[in-house]
């Protein structure tokens, strides 16, 4: 059986696609159930950026004046804690506040008295 050289490009870009995809979805899951602790990640690709912001830990500095300590105000309310995952589109030819927003990924963490 003899198949084209077009056709045989169009299947390796096609199973390279798939395969980036279920990995981006398998580490995804990966670090959605704490089986990798990932850090923060701040990368840039030409005019992309993408920032990831590992979960904080909900500990407060102590500060002697708690008005100015912000971070008690906050640690009452406590939220789920989560991986987020922003990619940004800089444009510096349009002017200095040019950046979009493209996309924004929120990965909630499983609970650790789960695991």
């Amino acid at each position: 059986m003899c198949h084209s050289k077009t056709g045989r490009i169009m299947a390796i870009c096609a199973s390279a696609c798939l395969l980036f995809a279920l990995d981006c979805g398998l580490l995804g899951l990966a670090v959605q159930q704490r089986v990798i602790t990932l850090t923060d990640i701040n990368m840039q690709l030409g005019p992309l950026s993408i920032i990831t912001h590992a979960p904080r830990s909900s500990v407060c500095p102590q500060k002697a004046d708690p008005l100015t300590n912000v971070c008690d105000r906050f640690s009452a309310i406590p939220g789920p804690a989560s991986y987020q995952i922003w990619l940004f589109l800089s444009t510096p030819e349009r002017g200095p506040r040019s950046t979009r927003v493209l996309a924004r990924w929120i990965l909630p963490l499983r609970h650790e008295s789960r695991i």
